[in-house]
């Protein structure tokens, strides 16, 4: 499911293999029927206030077009998009919810090419701008499978969220060096490896550092890798590095905050998916940790690594 909320465009089978799976609502998700859109006050209002309430919690996705039965997706629910356009969500949306909720995105997908058979999808983000106010002069949140009034201090949380940083590892990036043979069976392959961090919060973070554990079999104490400056200590067959920031992250900045290397034999494969690479990223309003499965990012010739080893 985390590739669904990450996509940016959205397509029949999207909504198909919802139903395939009986996908569950959740906080980030909501299902629908289409008699839930319409001219009427009470559905406008509603519809304003489950996106509101998105906007105001972590973001997420409601479709309109899956009917639902134990808060899982059971069938589909045609909206007609002759009558509920994607023009009047918008302009429902924009007059009943203050502020204009930014970034926004509605996807109609059309069944068999028929504007009568529409489903929407609506991809609220965690708004930076909020709270939301809703066209009843409340606020709105998401808790469980609904949409709940806000208490007052939940509100001022929500308020001096516009005021702090987040952080978040955006990837680790290899580029292949070298790579070794014998008897046309290849036996190593090494990689330099660049990881890469992102303000994705609404504020400059001056203080923060990159925390990277490394199997001791993967890690190359080379000269060019940046990372060996910042070996802390060593745990069981883990090398541990801690990064220190450099600069201030301004907001939507992207940079490489290290460098190192790593290289694979055909014999410590199995160290590629068990531990992988782990990475916990400090910084001042709270922590980020992922663990990444090398097994399945680590290509040579364009295929699987493993696929040329000894897995």
């Amino acid at each position: 499911m985390e590739d669904f909320f990450s996509k940016d465009e959205y397509s029949v089978d999207d909504i198909n293999g919802l139903i395939e799976i009986n996908a569950e609502e959740s906080i980030n998700l909501e299902f629908k029927s289409a008699e839930s859109l319409g001219i009427q006050n009470g559905r406008k209002n509603e519809l304003a206030k489950d996106v509101s309430a998105f906007a105001n919690s972590d973001g997420g996705i409601i479709v309109y077009g899956i009917n639902e039965s134990n808060h899982k997706a059971e069938s589909i629910s045609y909206v007609d998009g002759n009558t509920i356009t994607k023009e009047w969500l918008e302009q429902v949306l924009n007059t009943r919810i203050n502020r204009k909720v930014p970034e926004l995105k509605i996807h109609p997908i059309r069944f068999e090419d028929q504007i009568s058979q529409t489903v929407y999808l609506i991809k609220i983000p965690q708004s930076g701008h909020a709270p939301h106010m809703c066209h009843d002069k409340r606020f709105y949140k998401r808790y469980n499978f609904e949409s709940t009034p806000i208490e007052e201090y939940e509100l001022r949380d929500i308020y001096n969220r516009k005021n702090k940083t987040q952080l978040i590892i955006e990837d680790i990036l290899f580029t292949q060096r070298g790579a070794s043979s014998s008897g046309g069976k290849l036996n190593a392959v090494s990689f330099s490896i660049r990881f890469q961090i992102k303000n994705v919060g609404n504020t400059i973070e001056e203080l923060y550092k990159l925390e990277v554990s490394i199997p001791r079999d993967l890690y190359i104490n080379a000269r060019h890798s940046q990372i060996r400056d910042y070996l802390i200590r060593e745990e069981n067959s883990q090398m541990v590095f801690s990064i220190p920031s450099k600069s201030p992250m301004f907001q939507k900045e992207k940079t490489t905050i290290v460098e190192g290397e790593i290289k694979v034999v055909n014999q410590n494969c199995k160290l590629l998916s068990n531990p992988g690479i782990s990475t916990t990223l400090y910084y001042s309003n709270g922590q980020e940790s992922r663990t990444f499965n090398l097994l399945e990012i680590l290509r040579y010739e364009e295929r699987p690594l493993n696929e040329f080893f000894d897995t």
